[in-house]
């Protein structure tokens, strides 16, 4: 039998065992509900309904493009917009049947065909609290104001980051109060070197950024969202008004153009600050390599008045989590800060 004949018919043990691995995440970042609709939704894919045909004849990588998540997407969203009164009651109760989904599914198909053309787009400000030491890291090794930069920035809930109260336990930070949102982690460790912060300037850039002030935009972003995570739902919603609120700009431009441009108008009295969360991985090979010689580069040039600094929270070397890692010029050094959970729930310090 030819490879790529065998490779069709394993095709759809393929989407089976990525729909199942995903339920085995959800389940693990504490949203049980979330694994078991899709944990159902697999179960029922082996029988190819007809509502199925889109995932069953995916023409990618169901992992690399999220497709559980897309479903899990689309159904969420049907819920939010209280399109389908017995799916929401099935959601309200966290129990969910196959039937019950497979209607909805068939009901919703013009949704559902919505999401599976996109890739899912979360912003939750919880990984702000991730971040946070890495600014203070920055503020402290650089004593600059920084003129901060964000790529892959979705909505732009992370931009304010310091408008933001946190509560670590251990320690707690805040340059204002009444704060708009306070962000609760687990913090282990130390404690990073607090010093005197203050933010010059914001820029923030996506492929295809959300538009707060469109509400159903808004609802996309939540129904991205697990259902059964209901802080989050509430934390995300918190952030949406406060950066409606301060008019947040999130431009469209790829992130490879985005950092050659503010590289080149970069102010010569501030630390320049380019960062990002769980996005690297959907930047092209090409692309990640423009930036990384983009800030090399620029990092030759860098001087202690207009130093330069590298924040980025993504999947590395933990197995349990994301790393953060920190280069700063002049110097060239790379430091791995901390590793923090996905969702920011809590906060590995290394210093």
């Amino acid at each position: 039998m030819p490879a790529a004949q065998m490779a069709a018919m394993a095709k759809p043990e393929t989407i089976i065992a990525h729909f199942r691995e995903q339920a085995d995440h959800c389940r693990q970042l504490g949203s049980p509900f979330t694994a078991a609709l899709l944990e159902i939704l697999a179960a029922r894919l082996r029988a190819a309904p007809p509502w199925a045909a889109s995932l069953l004849d995916w023409p990618g990588d169901p992992k690399a493009d999220a497709l559980a998540l897309r479903v899990a997407g689309a159904l969420h969203r049907v819920v939010l917009e209280n399109a389908d009164a017995e799916l929401a009651a099935a959601y309200r109760a966290r129990r969910v049947e196959a039937a019950l989904l497979e209607a909805a599914l068939t009901r919703h198909n013009a949704r559902l065909q919505e999401y599976l053309r996109s890739p899912p787009q979360t912003n939750d400000p919880q990984r702000s609290a991730v971040l946070l030491g890495g600014f203070q890291v920055i503020a402290a090794r650089l004593r600059r104001p920084l003129a901060l930069n964000e790529i892959g920035a979705s909505a732009g809930l992370n931009q304010f980051w310091d408008s933001y109260a946190y509560m670590f336990g251990s320690w707690r930070w805040s340059l204002r109060e009444p704060a708009p949102l306070t962000l609760r982690a687990d913090w282990q460790g130390g404690t990073p070197p607090l010093a005197a912060l203050s933010v010059r300037s914001r820029a923030a850039c996506d492929v295809a950024p959300l538009n707060l002030t469109d509400d159903a935009q808004c609802r996309r972003l939540l129904s991205y969202i697990w259902a059964d995570q209901e802080a989050r739902l509430r934390r995300v919603a918190a952030a949406i008004d406060h950066a409606r609120r301060q008019k947040t700009q999130v431009e469209a431009m790829r992130a490879g153009a985005f950092v050659a441009r503010q590289l080149a108008a970069r102010p010569k009295d501030a630390a320049f600050v380019l960062y990002h969360s769980i996005m690297w991985q959907y930047i092209p090979d090409d692309e990640q390599r423009a930036i990384a010689q983009a800030m090399q580069e620029a990092g030759r040039t860098a001087t202690e008045a207009a130093p330069l600094a590298w924040l980025a929270f993504e999947p590395g070397d933990a197995s349990d989590g994301a790393d953060l890692t920190l280069t700063l010029w002049p110097g060239n050094r790379t430091r791995r800060l901390a590793v923090g959970d996905y969702h920011g729930r809590w906060i590995r310090w290394l210093g």
